[in-house]
């Protein structure tokens, strides 16, 4: 599997593309970056998945974009579905930035295992940044992309809409005792890093 970084927006969020035989996932789509497309293109793909970690502005901000230009369907997890299309809970109002309203999730993610094409992975629920944030883990791949749970020795911050930090301690715990701590970790903002350098080094944890 191909994993290609994209990183653009206000918040300098980190959205993804992976690409496996022909076909591709989307996910955290940001901003309306035509990088996105020129990616995509470059492979000649055809995207079966918009993926959401999680509903706020700077990982939504490119979904409709993308929908139009691939029909692909968007996946988030049912906490969040009220949140794309309102601009106080995905925060897009805060920001000084024009209001962020985006179009109903074709699907809603469930905690388990998923398929999309070619491509298999679990999806574990890991709240805490926001009530719905979720992590998509890759075992064959030795990859996961946390959103904003897990950052290069930081953690997501729990003061917008439906923050908790004690919850998001929990959910790190249940990320700590799931997932291989070689596990290459993708997040929505910096570098990735590996679960168990952040067990090492991380002082949040």
């Amino acid at each position: 599997m191909e994993i290609v970084s994209i990183t653009s927006g206000m918040a300098s969020e980190n959205g993804y593309l992976l690409f496996k035989e022909g076909k591709c996932l989307v996910i955290d789509p940001g901003t309306e970056d035509m990088r996105f497309f020129d990616e995509i293109e470059k492979r000649d793909a055809k995207v079966e998945a918009i993926l959401l970690t999680h509903a706020h502005f700077d990982h939504i901000g490119g979904v409709d974009m993308l929908r139009r230009f691939t029909s692909a369907p968007a996946y988030i997890h049912p906490n969040e579905t009220k949140w794309l299309s309102n601009p106080n809970l995905n925060g897009s109002i805060k920001f000084n930035m024009p209001p962020l309203k985006v179009k109903p999730a074709e699907q809603l993610l469930v905690s388990g295992s998923l398929e999309i094409g070619p491509f298999q992975f679990h999806v574990l629920e890991t709240p805490g940044h926001s009530p719905g944030s979720v992590t998509f883990y890759f075992k064959k791949e030795q990859v996961a992309f946390a959103g904003d749970l897990i950052f290069k020795r930081s953690v997501g911050r729990t003061d917008l809409e439906g923050g908790d930090q004690d919850v998001l301690m929990r959910s790190i715990d249940r990320v700590i005792a799931e997932i291989p701590h070689d596990t290459t970790f993708y997040p929505g903002h910096g570098p990735e890093t590996t679960l168990r350098q952040e067990i090492k080094h991380n002082p949040f944890f």
